[in-house]
């Protein structure tokens, strides 16, 4: 009988240990975190509630360093394992593939997967693989080929394919979709919506352009000067706002622009009682342009 209560403590103290490392996983932080804070805190926890004879117990869950390595490895190969079973069993899916360079410089292959299961349309990422050298459609799609071959999903329930227009991926001769199309002459190819919208606006109206560029001078000078955000932010906590700091623009997601906007326009009444102080000169920035031509740029963008 204490051979079984022992066996089902050990499992206990297993699950324990997957689902903190799962947690740690997912927050992006150090495998050293759960044995430096997360484990010190359910001690301390478990002795203010239940008592020092109960705090002992916590101590025997296995939170080391390599060991949350290992828990992270064992989930990753299992998930893997369970979507490519899936593809194996299901009679079609879709593909979306992406090619972008980090910011380390390593060139990173993406590649997500929509599929039926059990009476439902499952999204998850495939596979994730860095491209150690060219990233041109022929060493695109030999990552992906090597990596279907390896776990035994055939090309010809793939019934379609979703890139962006580089012509490594949309190349008439060598492009990754052209090689995908010669496995499977039933499969589709379409374009990421994502990179319509962003060509769309690029083609913004001068009015709405001049009101972002504006914006953006304004978040500039704000956001770029250490002093200035952190005086903007006493200014909106004094004024009870719910938001205390504005949002940087980048060309790279097209949807800042928006957010950005979204954000000027929740605080436009902060903005002006903080350039009511400053010496920065508002000639050039139509702030009062800016709630008419929200509604109208959100429009134009979507």
């Amino acid at each position: 009988m204490q051979r079984i209560r022992h066996s089902t403590f050990n499992d206990k103290l297993l699950e324990v240990s997957y689902l903190e490392s799962r947690r740690i996983a997912m927050a992006g932080e150090a495998h050293t975190i759960a044995e430096k804070l997360i484990k010190p805190s359910i001690l301390d926890a478990v002795k203010i509630l239940l008592g020092e004879s109960e705090s002992k117990k916590p101590e025997s869950i296995p939170l080391s360093n390599n060991t949350v390595s290992r828990r992270i490895d064992h989930m990753g190969i299992y998930i893997k394992y369970e979507v490519c079973s899936r593809l194996q069993k299901c009679d079609f899916f879709c593909l979306q593939i992406d090619e972008s360079t980090d910011v380390a410089g390593l060139a990173v292959l993406l590649a997500f997967v929509r599929y039926a299961y059990e009476g439902d349309i499952q999204e998850d990422l495939l596979m994730c693989k860095t491209l150690p050298t060219y990233t041109t459609g022929e060493e695109i799609f030999r990552t992906l080929d090597s990596f279907m071959s390896e776990n035994e999903i055939t090309w010809g329930k793939c019934m379609d394919v979703c890139t962006d227009g580089a012509k490594s991926m949309t190349g008439s001769v060598k492009g990754v979709v052209t090689r995908i199309k010669q496995k499977n002459p039933e499969c589709s190819s379409s374009h990421c919506a994502i990179h319509r919208y962003q060509l769309v606006a690029k083609g913004m109206p001068s009015e709405l352009t001049r009101v972002l560029d504006d914006v953006v001078k304004i978040v500039n000078f704000i956001k770029s000067r250490p002093l200035k955000s952190r005086l903007f932010s006493i200014i909106c906590e004094d004024m009870g706002s719910l938001r205390c700091n504005l949002l940087l623009h980048t060309a790279v997601r097209w949807l800042s622009r928006g957010k950005v906007l979204v954000r000027v326009f929740e605080l436009r009444e902060e903005l002006l009682a903080f350039f009511k102080k400053d010496k920065f000169s508002l000639s050039c920035c139509n702030m009062a342009a800016v709630p008419c031509l929200y509604g109208r740029y959100i429009l134009q963008v979507e």
